[in-house]
């Protein structure tokens, strides 16, 4: 009698999933509805891939006790209960670092839309945190001849002061949402912060939208003498009152929390969950990343700021909410520059 498969269920819309995931053969390979995942519980997956919406924690475990492995193809990990995963003696997978490059991409052209390179040359770059994100950014950054400081306290022996470098030109937010210890960045910038910032300052946030505290964000978008690129708010997506005031708020960039989306952000998080997967069951080794991947098409990071911020606008405007899910959730190929 032939072994039933294990199932893996991964949302549609998954960059690459079906041709990626095609390559396995002792794992059934399935997809579901972003908004119909209550429907796979009598489907009892062993695998199941969900964004970061999901709170992989107790109650996760006890709605799908079928699944042994939880995933995303991301690389977040604040939505994970990982002692409550430990203790049911279950998984969880993802791909720390994927689209690391793609955020940084989307930083960079974030400051060309604003300034020339030859402004920037005269400005100095910011960042807190010098992760993945921060470390490919900065890369970037130095290969403009754009001078750049960052401040990480993981990172003491290279770090500039942090009063430093809240005085850039630019501040860029690339930390993880940690909510515990001396150093957690749930609501780490408040309104003293915002308050102190100079006419002209560009502050990028790519990371949480709870870094912020809500009367920090509130003054930051009050704030028109600053130019302000978010992709992430909190809450997400943003409430029909939230979105008609941010639809007005002038000198800023606002995008569905698609930074990392980028082709390669997207298929390499595919990839590197496939990966760990393929050693998991004892599958056959994946092709290489980049056969899987488009060289042509008109949808491009170099561009692509200007549409994402005026749709979304747009969405607003209209009161519609779920317009940024939506986007999220059937994002086109975005082809990478390849600075990093």
């Amino acid at each position: 009698m032939q072994q039933k498969r294990p199932i893996l269920y991964y949302p549609e819309g998954t960059s690459h999933a079906e041709k990626i995931f095609a390559h396995f053969e002792k794992i059934e390979v399935r997809s579901y509805a972003p908004d119909s995942i209550s429907n796979l519980i009598s489907e009892k997956p062993e695998i199941l891939i969900a964004n970061t919406r999901l709170k992989v924690d107790e109650n996760a475990v006890r709605t799908f006790p079928s699944v042994r492995i939880f995933a995303t193809v991301s690389s977040g990990t604040d939505h994970v209960d990982f002692n409550s995963l430990k203790n049911n003696g279950r998984v969880f997978l993802n791909a720390p670092g994927c689209n690391a490059g793609s955020v940084a991409e989307y930083c960079y052209v974030s400051l060309i839309r604003r300034f020339s390179l030859s402004e920037l040359k005269n400005m100095k770059v910011g960042m807190i945190g010098h992760g993945n994100t921060g470390k490919a950014f900065h890369k970037i950054l130095k290969s403009k001849g754009i001078s750049s400081v960052f401040y990480d306290p993981f990172y003491k022996a290279e770090s500039s002061p942090l009063e430093e470098v809240l005085r850039s030109s630019v501040l860029s937010y690339h930390v993880p949402l940690t909510r515990e210890g001396a150093d957690s960045t749930y609501r780490m910038i408040g309104e003293k912060l915002i308050s102190s910032l100079k006419p002209g300052t560009a502050l990028i946030n790519t990371s949480r939208g709870e870094i912020f505290s809500p009367e920090a964000f509130s003054l930051l978008l009050g704030r028109n003498d600053l130019y302000k690129v978010i992709d992430v708010f909190d809450p997400e997506p943003p409430s029909v009152e939230s979105g008609s005031r941010l639809a007005e708020v002038p000198d800023s960039v606002f995008t569905p929390h698609i930074a990392g989306y980028s082709q390669i952000g997207r298929a390499s998080g595919t990839y590197r969950v496939a990966e760990k997967l393929s050693i998991l069951y004892k599958e056959r080794p994946l092709p290489p990343l980049d056969s899987f991947l488009l060289n042509e098409g008109g949808f491009r990071t170099e561009t692509f700021l200007t549409e994402e911020d005026a749709a979304l606008r747009s969405a607003w405007k209209k009161g519609d909410a779920g317009y940024f899910e939506r986007r999220r959730n059937s994002y086109p190929i975005r082809l990478d520059i390849g600075l990093v």
